[in-house]
């Protein structure tokens, strides 16, 4: 199952590159050269959050963040004029700027030994009208609300993270969910229905190499469900 870290988000199972590559994925527009020195990771093949195709790449480099944020600002303006957003989280520092229909941002965290650890995510301005829908072996019950839909791939599998709302009681959201994907052909593996929490279920699914793990939780919000599936492309 593949994980997805988004505040930023990780996809694991990546293809390291030389810095000195150029990245295919990208248009040369929007290839931000990396710090002299230091090693570039492809995190997934393709990967949608929201209805919106990102990229996004793992920078790991000697160089201390304060240098590390000149380049990336230095990188920005050669590729765009206009003001950039900088901005704080928790320890992490963000620069970001829209350059023609899409938008980058670099995200710069300290690591051990002076050294630091970059995300820079491209997206682009405006989704594909379709591409937020769920795929067709997930259901929702009436009344849910989708708050994020992550699709990731990454080599020979697909991966979806789908965090919902739920109106329904938590026994009624997982009578939902066994009956829906009993419907789709998958059977219930494993559940954690023992009585111990009432206020959370976790529930595994499968059918032949698919497989979708809902984690369905009661709060003071009401209720969220978290559903990670995953399945070849």
């Amino acid at each position: 199952m593949l994980k997805f870290f988004v505040g930023t988000m990780a996809v694991g199972a990546a293809l390291y590159l030389s810095a000195a590559l150029a990245q295919p994925l990208l248009p040369r527009e929007l290839q931000l050269a990396s710090p002299e020195g230091s090693s570039v990771e492809r995190l997934g093949d393709s990967m949608v959050v929201n209805g919106r195709s990102m990229v996004i790449d793992h920078v790991t480099t000697p160089r201390p963040p304060s240098e590390v944020l000149r380049h990336y600002r230095k990188a920005l303006n050669e590729h765009s004029s206009g003001k950039i957003v900088e901005n704080k989280l928790g320890a992490d520092q963000i620069l970001a700027r829209k350059i023609g229909e899409h938008f980058v941002t670099v995200r710069v965290r300290a690591a051990p030994g002076g050294a630091s650890d970059v995300w820079v995510m491209t997206t682009p301005m405006m989704p594909a009208a379709a591409s937020s829908a769920l795929p067709s072996h997930l259901a929702l019950p009436a009344g849910s609300r989708v708050l994020s839909n992550v699709e990731t791939v990454d080599g020979g599998r697909r991966a979806f993270t789908v965090t919902a709302t739920a109106e329904a009681a938590v026994s009624a959201t997982e009578d939902f969910l066994k009956r829906s994907m009993g419907e789709r052909g998958f059977t219930l593996v494993t559940s954690d229905v023992s009585g111990k929490n009432p206020s959370r279920r976790m529930l595994l699914f499968q059918r032949g190499s698919e497989d979708v793990m809902v984690t369905i939780a009661d709060g003071p919000a009401g209720r969220t469900m978290v559903m990670n599936a995953s399945g070849p492309k």
